[in-house]
């Protein structure tokens, strides 16, 4: 038997006992060790991952209940705490467990999203999408009046009349805002903004022009969604994942050859970025209208004839 014991004591861990506080630093220096932050991070990019862990945080803090303690499940959101509470060692436990299985649900919603819209690159590269179009067009009169013509003046010359290039944007703009309610003037704006004639991809290759356009048509949405304890029961529980899809679609589409003016094969890409938008809801709020405006700037970059899906095509190229 060695006289000395040239091995270090570990104590062993003993839980700590009573009441356990855990504020915002301490939540995400607690988190950023674990491999689900490494995993999400990585899938989604470092600043995007630590932002998602802050929301949690900040939606966690809802579930704080009359008694001062964290509750699963519930929407409490007594008074404005700072901090979360829980009442011992098995509650804290509880709470990173749940919080990890959100995240882990919404690393699989990001592979499938990103599958999803993969399968529908694949429709439009092989010309299915314009036909579904076809025969799921939205009725023009439903949602743009053509306006009235101006009666000639006698000696006053004729007033010419407006192209249809100039119509088409008219009547994408009518779709864009059609039951908008309100002032609908940010909406034009941001067309007009980003509107191109060029026959080229109008929308960049990353996710900011598009989110600088949905923040103008939709100001009022909420600052993220999802990391509730209820997002669980949701399709679509975060936007950070969808964000991380959406912004690798608009990569690829700005990276990839455009058609020829005119070509058919506008509507294909248009179709498909319409329906990605919609399937990985990469915006808190107004995906949809999001969706219609990139719809629209396609069409009117490749000088095709303004033709709109309805809302039942809408829902099935956006896996609804």
């Amino acid at each position: 038997m060695a006289l000395f014991d040239t091995k270090p004591k570990v104590a062993p861990y003993v839980a700590p006992t009573g009441a356990i506080t855990m504020d915002r630093t301490q939540f995400i220096t607690t988190m950023r060790p674990r491999p689900i932050f490494r995993r999400y991070s990585q899938a989604v990019g470092l600043l995007p991952a630590g932002t998602a862990f802050d929301n949690a945080f900040t939606e966690a803090l809802r579930a704080m209940g009359a008694d001062g303690f964290w509750h699963y499940g519930t929407n409490a959101n007594v008074g404005n705490p700072a901090a979360l509470r829980f009442a011992d060692n098995a509650g804290l436990t509880f709470f990173m467990t749940a919080v990890e299985g959100l995240f882990e649900m919404d690393l699989t919603l990001i592979e499938r999203r990103a599958a999803y819209v993969n399968g529908l690159k694949g429709k439009a590269g092989s010309n299915l999408l314009l036909p579904q179009l076809r025969a799921e067009t939205q009725p023009e009169a439903s949602y743009y009046q053509a306006p009235a013509p101006v009666a000639q003046k006698p000696g006053v010359p004729a007033v010419p009349p407006r192209s249809e290039r100039s119509l088409d944007q008219a009547r994408g703009l009518a779709w864009l805002t059609s039951g908008v309610q309100g002032d609908a003037s940010a909406y034009s704006q941001v067309l007009l903004g980003l509107v191109k004639r060029d026959g080229s991809f109008p929308l960049g290759g990353t996710l900011a022009p598009l989110q600088a356009a949905w923040q103008r048509m939709v100001p009022l949405a909420p600052a993220y969604r999802g990391w509730n304890n209820a997002a669980g029961m949701q399709k679509y529980p975060s936007n950070v994942g969808g964000a991380k899809v959406l912004g690798d679609v608009l990569s690829d589409l700005s990276t990839s050859p455009m058609p020829a003016q005119g070509s058919d094969a506008w509507y294909e890409r248009a179709l498909y970025l319409y329906g990605a938008i919609i399937t990985t809801q990469a915006f808190t709020d107004g995906n949809k209208r999001a969706a219609r405006l990139a719809y629209v700037l396609m069409l009117l970059s490749g000088g095709v004839p303004m033709v709109v899906p309805n809302n039942r095509l809408g829902a099935t190229l956006g896996d609804m």
